[in-house]
C-alpha cells in the first residue's frame, strides 16, 4: 500500500507539472505565433506566462492564510497547495526559454535583472526539489519552515516587483492586463501576516 501511494503522489505530481507546462508552452507559441518572434512577441509571451504562473504561485503562496481566515470553503486550495507550487515551477520553465528567446533576439534584460530574479528561480526549484518526502524529511521540518518561509517570500516580492513597475501608466489597456495581479501581489502577503496575526491572538488567549 505504501507503495501504491508513493506511485499515486507521482502521478499526480507529474499530472499538475505537465498540464502547466503544456498550457504555459502554449499560451507562449500562440503568442509568438500572432506576433512574431521578435522584440514585441517575446515580451509579450513574457508578460503572458509571468501572470500565468503568478497565479499559480499566488495558490500556493495564500491558501493556507485563506483557510485560516475565511473557513473551510478554502481547504481544497490549502490541499492542493504543494501541487500548484509544482505548477507555477514548471511553468516557469517556460518563462525561463523565453528569457533565453529575448536574449537570442538581442534585446537581453540588465545584470541586476537577471540576479534579482534569477535567484528567485533557483529558490523556486530548491522548494520543488525540497518537497520530495524524502529530501523534505531529511531536511526536517523546522529547516524547511524556514527554507519555505524565506523562498516564499522571496518569490513574492520579486512578483510584487514585476508587477508594480508601473501599473497605472501605459494606457487603459495596460491597467486591465496589470493592476488585478498588482493586487493579488499586495494581498498575499497581507493575507498571510492577517492569518499569522490571527495565529498570534489565539495563543495569547490561551495563556
Amino acid at each position: 500500500m505504501k507503495v501504491w501511494n508513493g506511485g499515486l503522489r507521482r502521478s499526480i505530481d507529474a499530472a499538475w507539472i505537465g498540464a502547466a507546462f503544456c498550457a504555459a508552452l502554449v499560451l507562449a507559441v500562440s503568442l509568438l505565433v500572432a506576433l512574431g518572434i521578435d522584440n514585441k512577441g517575446v515580451h509579450a509571451a513574457l508578460a503572458a506566462t509571468a501572470r500565468f504562473q503568478f497565479l499559480l504561485f499566488w495558490v500556493a503562496y495564500s491558501a493556507s492564510a485563506l483557510t485560516s481566515l475565511f473557513g473551510p470553503v478554502f481547504q481544497p486550495l490549502k490541499q492542493h497547495a504543494r501541487e500548484f507550487g509544482l505548477a507555477f515551477s514548471s511553468a516557469l520553465l517556460v518563462h525561463l526559454g523565453l528569457v533565453v528567446l529575448l536574449c537570442l533576439v538581442g534585446t537581453a534584460p540588465p545584470l541586476a535583472t537577471f540576479i534579482f530574479f534569477g535567484i528567485a528561480a533557483a529558490l523556486a526549484y530548491l522548494l520543488a526539489l525540497l518537497s520530495i518526502p524524502r529530501l523534505h524529511r531529511a531536511l526536517g521540518s523546522r529547516y524547511w519552515s524556514l527554507f519555505s518561509f524565506m523562498a516564499m517570500n522571496y518569490l513574492a516580492l520579486a512578483f510584487f516587483v514585476d508587477f508594480w513597475k508601473e501599473p497605472l501608466h501605459g494606457g487603459i489597456r495596460h491597467v486591465i492586463e496589470y493592476l488585478p495581479f498588482a493586487i493579488l501581489a499586495v494581498a498575499g502577503p497581507a493575507l498571510r501576516l492577517a492569518a499569522f496575526a490571527k495565529r498570534l491572538g489565539k495563543d495569547s488567549s490561551y495563556r
